[in-house]
């Protein structure tokens, strides 16, 4: 069976449409733990915290980037 390069594509493709790399901004009233956000494109602070790779220590305000729900760092 040979396989065609649209099947060959389509098993990369994100069939939940989960959104895999997202911006936000750490809740500006943070102070330590994991991290509430704001997600750019809305004003609410999440009830969820968010955790962060080892090499980041989130601050009040900081833009981050997330992949896959996990903050990678702060956005100079």
């Amino acid at each position: 069976m040979r396989l065609k390069s649209r099947d060959f594509m389509q098993g990369f493709s994100n069939k939940k449409q989960d959104k895999l790399v997202q911006f936000a901004k750490v809740d500006p009233n943070y102070t330590s733990g994991r991290p509430s956000l704001i997600f750019d494109g809305e004003s609410i602070v999440t009830i969820k915290k968010y955790p962060y790779i080892a090499s980041y220590e989130p601050a009040p305000n900081d833009r981050v980037m997330l992949i896959k729900g996990v903050i990678q760092g702060n956005i100079v």
